[in-house]
C-alpha cells in the first residue's frame, strides 16, 4: 500500500493538508492511517517532550539521534504493520523533516550520520510519494504570528527557518523522484487539489 509523508516549514499548512488528504482518500474508499512525527509511536510524545522543552538546548546532533530513535519505534511498530496490513498511511513530517530540521541547519556536517541512520531507520519503509509545502518566509511567519498560544512549538522561535525552507528544497532536488514541491502559498483548497493530482496516479 501507498505511504505518503507531508512536509514543511511551520506555518506551511502541513496538518491541515494531512486532514485534507485522509479524509479524501477515505472517502474514495481506502483505509488510511494518519499518524505524524516525531509523536507517533511508543516514543514519540517523550522525544517530543524533551525537544520542546526550553530548558533544554540540544545540538542538532543530539536532536537528529533522539528523533531517529522515536522513528524506528514509529515505522517499526505503527507503519509497517499498517501497510502489510493493507492500509494506505499518511504521516505527518517523516525523515525530509530530520534533514531540514537538523542536518540543513547544523554548523557540523551532519550528511554520513543522517544517512547512515536515515537507512538503518527507514530501510525499506520510504515514503512513495512526498509532499513538501513550500512558502515564502514571511507568509509563513504571518500565519505563525496569527496562531493561538495552545498550538505553538516553544521551539520555534529559536529556529532558522531560511536555511530549513531551503533543506526541504534540497531534500525535494536529491530525490525527485519521491519528492514533490507544492506552493503553499494558495488557498488550502488548491493546495490540497495540487496535492491530490500528485497522490490520485496511486490510487
Amino acid at each position: 500500500m501507498p505511504f505518503i509523508s507531508i512536509e514543511g516549514i511551520d506555518g506551511s499548512g502541513k496538518t491541515e493538508q494531512v486532514k485534507l488528504l485522509v479524509q479524501r482518500l477515505r472517502n474514495s474508499g481506502r483505509t488510511v492511517l494518519q499518524t505524524k512525527e516525531p509523536d507517533g509511536g511508543q516514543l514519540g510524545k517523550k522525544v517530543r517532550a524533551i525537544l520542546t522543552c526550553p530548558n533544554h538546548q540540544l545540538s542538532p546532533t543530539e536532536q537528529l539521534l533522539l528523533v531517529s530513535a522515536a522513528r524506528f519505534d514509529h515505522v517499526r511498530s505503527v507503519i509497517r504493520p499498517a501497510l502489510a496490513n493493507g492500509q494506505w498511511v499518511v504521516s505527518d513530517r517523516f525523515i525530509d523533516s530530520t534533514y531540514a530540521f537538523q542536518v540543513a541547519v547544523s554548523e557540523l556536517d551532519l550528511h554520513q550520520l543522517f544517512r547512515s541512520t536515515r537507512d538503518i531507520v527507514v530501510g525499506p519503509t520510504s515514503p512513495d510519494r512526498t509532499i513538501i509545502l513550500d512558502l515564502p518566509l514571511e507568509v509563513a511567519r504571518a500565519r505563525r504570528a496569527s496562531r493561538s498560544d495552545a498550538t505553538l512549538d516553544p521551539a520555534e522561535a529559536t529556529r532558522d527557518f531560511c536555511a530549513i525552507r531551503e533543506g526541504f528544497i534540497a531534500s525535494a532536488r536529491e530525490d525527485s523522484g519521491r519528492c514533490r514541491i507544492v506552493d503553499a502559498n494558495q488557498t488550502p483548497s488548491q493546495v490540497a487539489h495540487d496535492i491530490w493530482r500528485i497522490v490520485e496516479p496511486l490510487l
